[in-house]
């Protein structure tokens, strides 16, 4: 170990002098003016004679300190160096290293560049392009971990501005571990792009389970790359989106019914269905009193039971709960009865009883497949926390991909806890506070 000759000035600091240099050896000394050297000065590299101490060098950082490294001077062709300065590199690594984690934090938060510099103000003065550059680099220094054993995929795109421009973001997302298998930016989501975002990510000869919204161009991409090795599954989820837009904003009760009997193909919406029955006699009475008193009493009705269905999400919530899925046979059955009854229906309702029977075999591959998800939810959750909806439209090309890389990062686990503060990070200069 490095050799310390303690003073009244250093002596507090003698353990920790002994951690900064505890990687060399006992040929290095510490003296009591501060200064880190060969206790016996090396040969000279030009000429192999013996170098004698010649004073020192410092290496300073502002606000930081500075250390003071010795130099050697050869007496017999008046070439001189200097002493390794690593430890100091290292320590300076480590302070930058927290402060950068600190900035990346910030930015994953999405807070702005300038917020974040008004910030470091306080801690260690930064610009924010010093800050941007730092950042940046970090990012492109980490690699997301790779996902294994893929079996079944979420495929999902979204659409930001970089600037005026349009872009396309093309995500995978491991359904098991939740983790993102590949997110990127693209100027364009044809066929070709879609195509080579989907060979580049996953592996074309295995059989994979993919869940998509209920675009049918992707069916005829799937089977371009992966044959017969691919079953489709349609988002049961976006499948309801499209029956609520099917109704009108105001809705009487009757359709209010009908539009629960339709979400209740694949989700057990049993209780819902229930509440609105026992309205749908009264209904009829208030159609034949003035038009004042039905507006009044629809809008009371359909106010009691948005409540109750409100009531009914969060009992779930409370019970850690998702709605409850209904078997293949029942979805059938429901499906069945509502076709039969199809003649009576608005046209936007019998056009989509047609879209699903026509979609059955893609909306319904989950049953078939062992734990395989119905739905495209976990993308979407991905989404609305990656990328909000706001800033879709706020950030150029680069902080679009930065907060692309950062998302996933995170998902990936890379943001654990620190294993140093800054303040321990910052104590280790304390030693070179008066040097220099």
């Amino acid at each position: 170990m490095t050799e310390m000759q303690l003073s009244l000035i250093n002596f507090p600091y003698r353990e920790m002098l002994s951690n900064i240099f505890q990687d060399y050896s006992n040929d290095f000394e510490f003296t009591a003016s501060g200064i880190f050297r060969k206790i016996v000065p090396p040969l000279c590299p030009e000429c192999g004679h013996p170098m004698s101490h010649n004073g020192f060098n410092t290496c300073q950082k502002r606000h930081l300190g500075g250390a003071n490294v010795g130099k050697y001077l050869c007496g017999a062709c008046g070439k001189s160096t200097e002493e390794d300065r690593d430890f100091w590199i290292k320590l300076k690594t480590d302070f930058f290293g927290i402060v950068t984690e600190i900035c990346t934090r910030l930015r994953l938060n999405h807070v702005s560049y300038e917020v974040i510099e008004s910030i470091m103000g306080y801690l260690y003065p930064r610009d924010k392009d010093t800050i941007r550059n730092m950042v940046q680099c970090a990012i492109e220094e980490t690699d997301v971990p790779s996902v294994k054993n893929i079996q079944f995929v979420h495929y999902d795109e979204q659409h930001p501005k970089a600037g005026r421009n349009q872009k396309y973001r093309l995500t995978l997302l491991d359904s098991v571990t939740r983790q993102v298998i590949a997110d990127e930016l693209f100027d364009s989501k044809d066929a070709d792009t879609i195509e080579g975002f989907l060979r580049r990510n996953l592996d074309t000869q295995k059989q994979i389970f993919i869940v998509t919204d209920l675009y049918r161009g992707y069916s005829n991409v799937f089977k371009r790359v992966f044959g017969n090795k691919v079953i489709h599954q349609f988002c049961l989820l976006h499948l309801n989106k499209l029956i609520v837009n099917d109704f009108p904003r105001k809705t009487s009760i009757e359709q209010e019914l009908l539009k629960y009997k339709m979400l209740n193909i694949f989700f057990n919406r049993e209780l819902e269905i229930e509440f609105l029955s026992t309205l749908i006699e009264e209904e009829k009475m208030m159609r034949q009193r003035s038009n004042k008193e039905y507006k009044s009493w629809i809008a009371e009705a359909k106010h009691l039971f948005y409540d109750f269905v409100r009531r009914l999400e969060l009992r779930r919530r409370r019970e850690s709960k998702n709605l409850e899925q209904r078997t293949y046979h029942e979805a059938l059955n429901n499906f069945k009865f509502l076709k039969m009854q199809s003649d009576s229906f608005m046209i936007s309702v019998r056009k989509r009883l047609d879209k699903i029977e026509e979609l059955w075999p893609n909306l319904t591959a989950f049953y078939f497949t062992d734990n395989a998800p119905a739905t495209n939810n976990p993308i979407e959750n991905y989404y609305s926390t990656s990328l909000k909806t706001h800033r879709k439209k706020q950030l150029e090309e680069p902080g679009i991909k930065e907060q692309i890389k950062l998302s996933a990062l995170k998902r990936a686990g890379v943001f654990g806890r620190p294993q140093k503060s800054l303040l321990n990070a910052f104590f280790m200069f304390i030693p070179f506070l008066d040097t220099g």
